[in-house]
């Protein structure tokens, strides 16, 4: 891979995974949907090498056209990222109708992929999904989750854009993630909001929530982006994460232990569940992809 396409580019994903290739000497062409000048790029990438496109995934069938404006070129080792999402105020939220829309703009994005002449087309996905396929295959059960618009929309857009890429014929690959999170707490999430509120002495309100999640650095995330963009497989299916699930009221409890006791080894009875929907182990077995960071790395940073 030497060039690749970043869709979402701007978000916490898109901008982990642009600083990486950057250091990597990969030449890219970010898009997202603000207009940014030549010192908000150095700014939000850290590189003034990177080239940038203000171009709402709803006009994503226009890349074509706009990239030639930056004298962008395409080349056969070329890979496209699609990051890009949006519901109403954040991404999992709106209505069915609002989050669909996301759908086609993604299986149009895989035609431009192909129109450049891409190689590749990675698609960032969800674990939700694999919570709602679970639930598809034995609907006795109540479908539980307060995301379930982005969950099937997701779902819907994972579908779409393999039967797109296999008419095609453009290699696809699609992931899918837990909670990404950037260990300094800088991101404005949830979870780093309160996990900052824990670092500081401040009382938070208790998650009632009791999904399982997976907590992995950004960085990480971004450098199994780069692995799968080099040696991801058509047709895979990949989950990125650390495999150490546990609820969001466990990882905050884990915090609150780890801040008093300075004690690593006594967190570990809270990642104890081994969930066969957390499990990396294909991603390693295809790219030699292992987290070089946990969870308990976030104390260095809150210090």
């Amino acid at each position: 891979m030497k060039k690749a396409i970043i869709s979402g580019s701007t978000g916490l994903l898109g901008r982990a995974l642009v600083k990486l290739l950057c250091l990597k000497g990969i030449e890219l062409l970010c898009l997202g949907r603000k207009e940014l000048d030549k010192r908000s790029c150095e700014e939000i990438f850290g590189s003034s090498a990177v080239k940038y496109l203000c171009l709402p995934m709803e006009r994503i069938l226009e890349l074509k056209r706009k990239s030639e404006e930056v004298n962008w070129v395409t080349d056969n080792s070329c890979v496209f990222y699609n990051f890009a999402w949006s519901g109403e105020k954040k991404l999992t939220d709106g209505t069915f109708k609002s989050q669909l829309e996301n759908v086609g703009n993604s299986a149009n994005a895989i035609t431009v992929a192909n129109d450049l002449g891409c190689k590749k087309f990675v698609n960032a996905g969800t674990i939700e999904e694999t919570f709602a396929d679970s639930w598809f295959k034995n609907s006795s059960k109540e479908f539980n989750s307060t995301q379930m618009n982005y969950s099937l929309a997701k779902i819907a857009a994972r579908d779409m854009c393999k039967i797109v890429a296999y008419l095609c014929k453009i290699d696809y690959v699609h992931t899918r993630l837990s909670v990404p999170l950037d260990f300094t707490l800088q991101n404005g999430s949830y979870v780093a909001n309160t996990l900052k509120k824990i670092s500081k002495n401040i009382k938070y309100q208790k998650p009632t929530n009791s999904q399982l999640f997976d907590i992995i650095s950004v960085e990480d995330v971004a450098k199994a982006y780069l692995l799968i963009g080099c040696h991801g497989k058509n047709k895979a299916d990949y989950y990125i994460g650390s495999s150490r699930p546990a609820t969001l009221e466990q990882f905050f409890n884990a915090f609150e232990k780890l801040l008093k006791t300075k004690n690593i080894k006594k967190t570990e009875k809270f990642f104890s569940n081994k969930s066969s929907f957390f499990n990396y182990s294909q991603l390693k077995q295809d790219t030699g992809f292992s987290p070089s960071s946990i969870f308990e790395d976030i104390l260095k940073e809150s210090f």
